[in-house]
């Protein structure tokens, strides 16, 4: 569930502190305000090498389902072979999990 966020904190940085923050966040693919938050808050960030290009063809492969999910609703397809699909998500999923495997904390 998504909380409101009405109270703004200001912090003084230097230009070495912000790129430092900068890059912790990036490399954890989260925004500053996110990447503050929790490690003022003390909750484990987890960086995982190499899980932008994972995400990167699930999304992909997302935006085709829900292109074939737009056709079907119109009545322009009615049968889709998937075997491609299932077999790149399940190589996702093999690459996740040697990915988990190795996470940098």
């Amino acid at each position: 569930m998504k909380q409101k966020k009405d109270i703004r904190i200001t912090l003084r940085l230097t230009q070495e502190q912000y790129k430092s923050i900068s890059e912790k966040a990036d490399a954890a693919q989260m925004t500053i305000g996110a990447y503050a938050r929790a490690a003022a808050l003390r909750h484990k960030v987890v960086i995982v090498d190499g899980l932008r290009e994972y995400t990167h063809e699930l999304k992909g492969v997302g935006r085709s389902l829900n292109q074939l999910a737009i056709l079907a609703h119109e009545g322009r397809i009615s049968t889709v072979n998937l075997d491609s699909t299932c077999a790149a998500l399940e190589k996702n999923y093999i690459g996740l999990c040697t990915l988990a495997g190795r996470e940098q904390r």
